[in-house]
């Protein structure tokens, strides 16, 4: 969990996928708030606990979020929206690619307020502009970091957006025997992005200086490119782990483009499910130019329990991640039968 201000709101950034981040959530939004805004956070259960706590302290609870649909808890989304009613605006990234789409500018500003949004660019972007915060083209940037990272170029962003993803490059692996150090990084990384906004000269060099990573990253992903492998048909696989930094980006992108690729697998010891299971996660995603044909989450056979505890992540259309076990066990498997036909 993360903590910013942007001006005069409080904002705080974090997951819903523990009974933790329930209770660091809510420790974190001071006893007096009169008003809450949860954006970007995808439905789970644990966030409908959360919405239901707030609410039961007397506090105006705000939810807009773009994933309905997405994930195998729609139970949770029907349960948000039962407690909030009007409050809650859950719509699909079709309706709006990017969170900021949902909210006004300064809608959500002042004392008093706290912001709830997901660790990532687009939720901190929807948070700034909720807190009134905003520059121009802030909601176009939304969308498309909210995107395959293959996408995130110096033609689909403005130069605020450009900046951003690149020295997001900079930033640590998790490493989950010291979260303090991944953490207390992207902390800093995003408070200086709102003063960057806000036109702060010092802040800007700063993230510059962080942004430098990205040149060296760019060679790194490139001898990554090198060694890539089909482990079936149109499936596209490097294994990170021996590697240093790399531009996701750049790596992507030279997947993405390689002849007849449908999905490309990254191996890499960072993600959550590495933290939590050996040290390893596998990371799958649909090439833009697939994503009207295939939904990755059709490779997850029916009944296949889905969530951290199984090692398993497969929220959106177009991405997946999983463990070694269930990656040998089951969507290996499911790949090379679906490819290899």
């Amino acid at each position: 969990m993360l903590s910013i201000q942007i001006l005069s709101t409080s904002v705080v950034l974090s997951k819903f996928f523990a009974a933790s981040d329930k209770d660091a959530v809510l420790a974190a939004i001071p006893a007096d708030a009169r008003r809450v805004l949860f954006v970007d956070t995808g439905s789970t259960p644990v966030l409908a606990e959360t919405v239901l706590a707030l609410v039961g302290r007397g506090v105006e609870v705000h939810l807009r979020d773009h994933h309905r649909g997405e994930g195998r808890t729609p139970e949770a989304a029907a349960a948000i929206e039962a407690i909030l009613g009007g409050n809650a605006r859950i719509v699909t990234r079709r309706e709006a690619a990017g969170c900021a789409l949902l909210v006004e500018a300064s809608e959500f500003a002042g004392e008093g307020t706290v912001i709830v949004a997901d660790p990532d660019p687009d939720g901190l972007l929807a948070a700034m502009k909720a807190a009134g915060v905003a520059y121009p083209g802030l909601e176009a940037d939304a969308a498309v970091v909210d995107g395959p990272r293959s996408e995130q170029t110096p033609e689909s962003l403005t130069a605020f957006g450009l900046l951003f993803t690149r020295a997001m490059s900079s930033l640590p692996p998790f490493n989950p025997a010291q979260p303090e150090v991944a953490e207390k990084a992207k902390t800093e990384l995003f408070s200086n992005f709102v003063k960057v906004a806000l036109g702060d000269t010092e802040a800007k060099v700063a993230m510059e200086k962080a942004a430098e990573a990205y040149e060296v990253g760019v060679k790194v992903a490139k001898a990554i490119l090198a060694t890539a492998t089909e482990v079936a048909p149109g499936v596209v696989m490097v294994d990170t782990c021996q590697f240093g930094r790399h531009d996701l980006t750049t790596l992507t992108d030279g997947m993405n483009r390689r002849p007849g690729c449908w999905i490309t697998v990254i191996r890499k010891p960072v993600g959550p499910l590495a933290a939590k299971f050996g040290g390893i996660q596998y990371s799958l995603a649909v090439p833009p130019t697939r994503q009207k044909e295939l939904d990755i989450r059709s490779l997850v056979p029916e009944g296949t329990e889905v969530g951290m505890e199984a090692g398993l992540l497969a929220n959106t259309a177009f991405l997946l991640h999983c463990s070694t076990a269930v990656w040998e066990g089951i969507i290996l498997p499911a790949l090379r039968a679906r490819f290899s036909e």
